[in-house]
């Protein structure tokens, strides 16, 4: 599937589920997707994102991801 850029997506993944938007076009299929956090935050394992921060996000370790918009 390709996300568009600046398309808001909703992503289960090791993280949690969170919201995010795609800073650029990218395919599913690739290895890592380029997202920044929609949220307000996220808490992950051993770091804290917060709204616009750039969010690493691997193809291994997602569940699902899907467009909102």
């Amino acid at each position: 599937m390709t996300i568009k850029k600046n398309t808001l997506v909703e992503v289960c993944s090791r993280h949690g589920t969170f919201h995010a938007n795609a800073i650029e076009d990218f395919d599913t299929d690739n290895e890592w997707y380029p997202l920044v956090l929609s949220d307000d935050f996220l808490e992950g394992a051993s770091k804290t994102w917060f709204r616009g921060e750039k969010i690493p996000c691997r193809k291994s370790f997602v569940k699902y991801i899907k467009t909102k918009e």
